[in-house]
């Protein structure tokens, strides 16, 4: 199905169940398919399950450069309002936790059950390393646009970063630091936390901060990293089967 939401035309599929909807919300870089082994099995018992493409990825339009999280967000209301729904569940990985963090402390009315997994949204530590990179690219970016050097600098960045669209990002500089604690301080439904025990690009201490921050949470580890979920597909589709039961 596609729709216009927020002034693009968004690709997504929605299973009609019962009342219990479940929107699951997939990372940077992913579809609509990210979740398809979880989709299955919560068909199978009778959930109603909405899945969608972000902007820039699988069959949805891209985004113009100015784009922000609240557009994101704005996406998830407008497809509510579309399909004439009052209350959903939330799965969501990664960049699509930084979403679900901020719409269900936007919308509480509206959100019923979270799962976060592998979630952004949590300032990362201070890393010396790291800033001394960040430093050292900007540094060089001038200069090469100021053509006092040649230097190809496509080597900078993280896989995600290497592997999207030029288009994409300018939207993926803006919305990538952005902190949510505060935000994640707001969210008052139940929230169950998954994460990859070996998790590199979202750590495990991201996972301690949202739980403290989130009043009515708990976390549940798995064996793997930043993709557990998808390594251990039947445990986690028990294991959010049973929560949002």
């Amino acid at each position: 199905m596609r729709k216009t939401l927020n002034g693009l035309n968004i690709t997504y599929r929605y299973h009609k169940g019962n009342s219990n909807v479940v929107l699951l919300l997939h990372g940077w870089g992913g579809s609509l398919n990210s979740f398809k082994h979880l989709e299955n099995y919560l068909i199978k018992n009778n959930y109603s399950v909405i899945t969608l493409d972000f902007p820039g990825f699988g069959g949805s339009d891209l985004p113009d450069k100015n784009w922000k999280l609240d557009d994101y967000v704005k996406i998830i209301e407008e497809l509510l309002n579309a399909e004439h729904l009052k209350k959903i569940n939330i799965v969501s990985h990664s960049f699509g936790g930084r979403v679900a963090i901020s719409f269900a402390s936007k919308h509480k009315n509206l959100t019923n059950k979270l799962v976060l997994v592998d979630s952004a949204g949590i300032k990362p530590k201070f890393n010396l390393f790291k800033s001394f990179k960040i430093l050292r690219y900007k540094f060089l970016k001038k200069l090469v646009k100021a053509k006092i050097i040649k230097r190809d600098l496509s080597g900078f960045g993280s896989r995600d970063y290497k592997a999207m669209p030029e288009e994409l990002r300018p939207v993926f500089n803006k919305i990538v630091n952005q902190d949510l604690t505060n935000n994640a301080k707001q969210i008052d439904s139940p929230t169950l936390i998954i994460w990859g025990k070996d998790d590199k690009d979202t750590p495990m201490y991201m996972a301690k901060k949202l739980h403290k921050c989130i009043k009515d949470s708990a976390i549940i580890t798995l064996e793997g990293g930043h993709f557990a979920y998808l390594n251990n597909a039947d445990k986690f589709s028990i294991i959010v089967n049973e929560f949002l039961k």
